[in-house]
């Protein structure tokens, strides 16, 4: 059967060894004599041999004590090492948050945030979810900050949020889709809308919803499919298609050249204030949201 020695029997062997004595190695472990003593004893103990002729002073090594002494110094340093390594992990333990957006989310913004929280430690994860989804994640404790837009409701008590920014929204569509330039609102309201989401909640159908007939596409990549397809238009972030070509483009309208500027929220759970990184995080959405 193996015996099991402790790193305390180890630590004691050595000490009184490098001490000379009992008395000053408890000293220098800032222990009493008496545990060091029996630490000792119970090491000798079980390996059935002694380790010191204890009959000279200082004490002296036996043959196999000196031989052991050698492996127990170097065991001790291992101990050493693999506790300050089991330290710098304690203190850079990597960190994690899970971020979940939509299609109005800028692109470039939460690429600049990944990049920078992987400089500092912090592995972000990025979830493409509906706001519906992505309450019910925060609730389950799937994910910790959500960037959507404001719908001018109430979020009750089980969300906290902030407003982070805005963005501008304008109508996108095939440049062939319509013949006449500025499209009227009439033709807008005539030709089918194409809905970058599952649903629209009232607030935002009042503020975005023109036509008579809606088309929900949730998947950013097919819905710019349909659209350059003449499936449709949609209002959609000019964020979107910046520094890209794309087979739809912006179409002016006589409602304008400006678009429609709409806030952007931030919604966690009250109970992550304790996060150790939300506030920072949120506070860098914002100053990323403001630079542009």
């Amino acid at each position: 059967m193996a015996i099991n020695f402790s790193l305390a029997q180890i630590e004691a062997f050595a000490c009184v060894v490098e001490s000379g004595s009992i008395t000053h190695a408890a000293k220098r472990m800032n222990k009493d004599r008496t545990t060091v003593s029996e630490l000792l004893d119970y090491l000798e103990l079980d390996l059935g041999y002694a380790l010191f002729d204890r009959h000279c002073r200082p004490f002296a090594l036996t043959e196999r004590g000196g031989l052991l002494y050698r492996r127990a110094r170097l065991f001790l340093h291992e101990a050493q090492a693999f506790s300050y390594l089991a330290m710098q992990q304690q203190k850079q333990a990597p960190q994690t948050l899970t971020l979940s957006y939509d299609i109005f989310t800028p692109r470039t913004l939460l690429a600049t945030l990944a990049e920078e929280c992987r400089r500092q430690g912090v592995q972000l994860n990025l979830c493409y979810q509906d706001r519906q989804e992505a309450e019910q994640a925060l609730q389950k404790g799937e994910s910790d900050i959500g960037i959507y837009q404001a719908v001018n409701k109430s979020v009750s008590e089980r969300f906290k949020w902030r407003a982070v920014g805005s963005i501008e929204m304008g109508v996108y569509a095939s440049p062939s889709l319509f013949t006449h330039r500025p499209v009227s609102q009439l033709s807008l309201t005539a030709c089918n809308q194409l809905i970058p989401n599952k649903g629209l909640e009232d607030h935002l159908a009042r503020r975005l919803q023109i036509a008579d007939r809606v088309q929900f596409v949730n998947d950013a990549m097919l819905l710019e499919s349909l659209l350059g397809n003449g499936a449709g238009w949609a209002f959609l972030p000019v964020h979107l298609l910046e520094g890209r070509k794309s087979h739809i483009e912006r179409i002016e309208t006589e409602m304008g050249n400006s678009g429609i500027v709409h806030t952007m929220v931030a919604i966690w759970q009250p109970g992550q204030a304790g996060h150790p990184i939300l506030n920072q995080v949120l506070d860098r959405i914002t100053e990323l949201f403001a630079a542009g």
